[in-house]
């Protein structure tokens, strides 16, 4: 509800897109830095509880960025509490949905997962878009860190999934999962982009809040029926729907180079939405499919640590080309760099079942 208001309410503040590009750079590389020691934190105390840490982390982050105005935050700092809540997420996350799904019904399993988590991500922008607008951001914020805490709560009762489970970085298979890891850290990039440049520019076409909120959401209703009817299709027929995905989404980013108006933007974000949603199910499906064939922390932390490191890749020449180029110049090659992070994302390995149905 909150995340792709962040650039927009600092450039309101009259943040720099700099600064604010600095903002996300930072945010990464201390996501790539904290990742491994809270990782293993989190096995001597539990992953529940790790996560539900990371909430209340989440709480202050947005606390701060509510309280810029007065205390004058500095951004890095931010930066440091918004990797440190990633951290103690979604590598935990990641670990206790796979262990969860271990020998099941994966692929429908993930396409409910996705289709929850497509249905949260385009409604809430509009529903914080509205309260932006007509209550003020600050008033988001205070209702985003109360739902962050009320989340929080659950994960501190109840059994752990993963609990006391050794984590070593001697056991990452780089070498044989790399192309997982490439293909996590271009889904990044993609949805980097999606969150921080694409709503800039949406907010020079549209400057509100709630303009910016609603066209975010445009085409979840149809996202979330692909979703699950992709969740029930076979895995072996899997990689035909994400590789349409993959070929929609690179085809809208190239579109957006030439958004001007309303229409088009709603139209991008539509079809934007149904490549995400042919993609979601499948990719989803080979990640805990190869993670029940690896050792699971260490292919989790892989997974995560690319998505890190696509971060910076996005950031650091984008950062590096806003000394030289206008600013809006940067924007556009933010989504010129959209277009092959989208047909990357293809790269992730078929499931070792899948591909002996295949032959």
């Amino acid at each position: 509800m909150v995340s792709i208001f962040v650039p927009i309410y600092l450039y309101r503040l009259h943040y720099s897109i700099r600064a604010i590009l600095v903002y996300f750079l930072l945010s990464s590389v201390f996501w790539a830095i904290t990742q491994a020691p809270l990782l293993r934190w989190a096995g001597h105390i539990g992953f529940n509880r790790s996560m539900g840490v990371s909430l209340f982390v989440e709480g202050l982050q947005i606390l701060m960025l509510a309280t810029i105005p007065r205390y004058h935050w500095p951004l890095w700092l931010i930066a440091v509490v918004w990797g440190v809540s990633i951290s103690l997420y979604w590598p935990q996350f990641r670990a206790s949905f796979a262990r969860s799904l271990l020998h099941r019904q994966i692929a429908s399993a993930a396409g409910l997962s996705s289709a929850l988590l497509l249905f949260a991500l385009g409604i809430a922008p509009a529903i914080g878009g509205a309260i932006a607008s007509w209550l003020g951001i600050g008033v988001l914020y205070v209702v985003s860190m109360l739902c962050f805490m009320a989340a929080a709560l659950p994960l501190f009762v109840g059994p752990e999934i993963i609990h006391d489970e050794p984590f070593s970085l001697r056991d990452v298979p780089w070498r044989e999962a790399w192309r997982d890891f490439a293909s996590d850290g271009a889904y990044e990039i993609d949805g980097s982009i999606a969150a921080s440049i694409w709503p800039l520019l949406i907010f020079l076409i549209i400057p509100s809040y709630i303009g910016v909120g609603l066209l975010s959401s445009v085409g979840v209703i149809a996202s979330i029926v692909i979703t699950l009817y992709v969740g029930r299709r076979q895995i072996k027929k899997m990689s035909g729907y994400m590789n349409s995905g993959a070929g929609i989404v690179a085809l809208t980013n190239a579109i957006r180079l030439a958004a001007q108006s309303v229409g088009v933007v709603a139209g991008i974000n539509l079809f934007y939405g149904l490549g995400q949603a042919l993609i979601a199910t499948p990719y989803y499906s080979r990640y805990y499919h190869n993670a029940e064939h690896e050792p699971l922390l260490p292919y989790v932390y892989g997974m995560m640590i690319g998505c890190a490191l696509g971060d910076i890749v996005l950031f650091v020449p984008l950062l590096l080309l806003s000394l030289v180029i206008p600013i809006k110049a940067v924007l556009v090659i933010g989504l010129i760099l959209a277009i092959p992070a989208g047909y990357a994302i293809r790269i992730i390995r078929a499931p070792r079942a899948a591909t002996s149905l295949a032959h």
